[in-house]
């Protein structure tokens, strides 16, 4: 194997875990997402006392703009980027 294509297939691999890794934040984010949806139903159908999702919300929100979910999708365009060349 020639040292540029190893250095690019090598840059391939970690742009593939580094989205393995986004894809975990995303899916996270998804489920918590999806929870906060079925409780609004819920809430909007029951006559029982009020609630509230807005701290569910406001916490995907937040991971989705952390520097950990930043700093993993750098991590992917990076390795994109050194594959291309």
């Amino acid at each position: 194997m020639n040292t540029i294509m190893r250095k690019r297939a090598l840059a391939a691999r970690d742009a593939h875990l580094a989205l393995l890794d986004l894809k975990k934040l995303i899916d996270e984010a998804t489920r918590k997402i999806h929870a906060a949806e079925l409780e609004a139903v819920h809430l909007a159908i029951s006559a029982g006392p009020r609630g509230d999702i807005s701290s569910s919300l406001q916490d995907v929100l937040e991971r989705l703009g952390s520097a950990n979910f930043e700093a993993t999708l750098e991590r992917v365009r990076e390795c994109l980027q050194l594959a291309l060349s």
